[in-house]
């Protein structure tokens, strides 16, 4: 046993001079070669399947790992990989149940309890997520992905009031990438268009999409919904213009853009039955007809807000 293992460690050193080399076929074939002459050595077999996952070979990893659990029962890190395999092919129920085992060996794993977490959420269990992220952060009280996790759920759940006081901190910290501060950002507007605080809900949703990677037209709609609720027509236009730009078949932007442009053509034959000879172009303090934001969908969060009309807003024309 002894002359095997000292074999595979020589091929799993070969394998690590070949890989750094950028020679991934001929360090894949070492460490197979590796397993091969000592398939009992659980480590070898971990070693393997770290390598098939960086460079993609997720069946094979899968195969490498539930061998690699059979020979090594106690060491947790098998269990998590595969969970994490598992998930990402969405076979949820056979991840958590390699996670818990991971978990039975090693239960503060902060990388297996995040993943718990999500596959809870996914499963419907949402207090059961709520206490998962929970663990998480009596291990690692600042970790900042158990937070946004942990800070969305209590959005889902409607109690924004709770997700507040998670998010703010993370937008001024600097530990955090960008990328979490400007979700910490978003989020934060959505628990306050969810309170309907919705001046201090469109500052937030401002910040965070001049730094979010990927805006959609959902999130423009949801934009120009709030400066909507918020009295700012100002910025309603232009985040109306981003969400058909990105999606022409916005069904509730297509149907915001129909009352603002009614407004706007209300307003201008209002101005231009004014005009004389003698006067300038003005207005006469008719107030052109609300937008009524109660037939508009609610963006996903806010299904909760007690919607009513916006008959105070003025759209700035000139």
């Amino acid at each position: 046993m002894a002359i095997l293992d000292s074999e595979s460690q020589d091929l799993v050193e070969q394998v690590r001079v070949a890989s750094e080399s950028g020679r991934q076929e001929q360090a894949a074939e070492l460490l197979k070669q590796a397993v091969a002459s000592n398939p009992n050595n659980a480590a070898v077999r971990q070693q393997l399947s770290e390598f098939l996952i960086a460079n993609g070979y997720s069946e094979e990893a899968i195969q490498q790992l539930q061998k690699t659990t059979v020979l090594a029962p106690d060491d947790p890190r098998p269990y998590i990989d595969l969970s994490y395999l598992l998930y990402e092919k969405k076979q949820y129920t056979d991840a958590l149940k390699n996670l818990e085992l991971g978990l039975m060996l090693d239960p503060t794993n902060i990388r297996a309890l995040i993943l718990k977490g999500e596959l809870e959420e996914l499963a419907g269990l949402n207090s059961s997520a709520v206490e998962t992220y929970h663990r998480v952060l009596q291990v690692e009280p600042y970790n900042i992905v158990s937070r946004l996790k942990l800070a969305g759920l209590e959005i889902k759940l409607g109690e924004p009031n709770r997700a507040t006081p998670i998010l703010r901190p993370i937008c001024h910290n600097t530990s955090a990438t960008i990328e979490q501060r400007a979700e910490a950002q978003w989020m934060l507007g959505i628990a306050y268009g969810a309170e309907q605080r919705w001046t201090d809900s469109v500052a937030s949703l401002e910040q965070a999409l001049k730094n979010r990677e990927q805006v959609s037209a959902d999130d423009w709609y949801r934009m120009a919904y709030a400066c909507l609720q918020a009295n700012q027509m100002e910025k309603v236009y232009p985040a109306v213009t981003q969400a058909l730009t990105l999606n022409p078949m916005h069904t509730e932007t297509n149907r915001l853009s129909n009352f603002l442009t009614q407004q706007t053509n209300q307003m201008n034959i209002q101005q231009a039955s004014l005009y004389t000879p003698l006067q300038r172009p003005g207005f006469i303090g008719q107030e052109p007809e609300r937008i009524p934001i109660e037939t508009l969908q609610p963006p996903q969060g806010w299904e909760r807000v007690n919607r009513h009309s916006v008959s105070s807003a003025r759209p700035n024309l000139k």
